[in-house]
């Protein structure tokens, strides 16, 4: 199933070098996504990520990566911002994820406090973002 964006086009810079870092940084989001079967790999965010990057490098990825039967389904419910359903498990993961991490994994108060830095901070960020009516299927 193609999904189907219809975006104004993004401006692409002009170097080879910094476009082939955008593809780079794609296509290790990519891999990130593909082993987030692990605990604590967020799959939507990396994939998020290399459609940003693919838009500033290549066209042939974005491409492929908007009409990718799995991944093109995450870009497109992504399009327009997030539903307060999404945002609420987003936010779900995000705490479970960080808290987890926090209780068995971190020994060290320091790192404890930076995690809830970072905790703050991506609820800040998920909450902030556009939030778009739920489509009725």
């Amino acid at each position: 199933m193609a999904v189907s964006i219809d975006q104004p086009a993004v401006r692409k810079p002009r170097s080879l070098l910094v476009r082939g870092v955008y593809v780079l940084l794609g296509l290790i989001c990519l891999g990130f996504a593909a082993i987030s079967f692990i605990p604590g790999i967020p799959t939507f965010d990396f994939v998020i990520l290399a459609a940003f990057f693919f838009a500033r490098s290549s066209d042939r990825l974005h491409n492929w990566l908007v009409s990718h039967r799995y991944f093109g389904r995450m870009v497109g419910a992504y399009h327009g911002g997030l539903t307060i359903k999404m945002k609420w498990w987003a936010a779900t993961a995000i705490t479970l994820s960080l808290g987890a991490s926090v209780t068995f994994l971190i020994d060290n108060s320091v790192v404890r406090v930076l995690l809830g830095f970072v905790w703050l901070y991506a609820l800040w960020f998920v909450f902030s973002r556009p939030t778009k009516e739920p489509v009725d299927v």
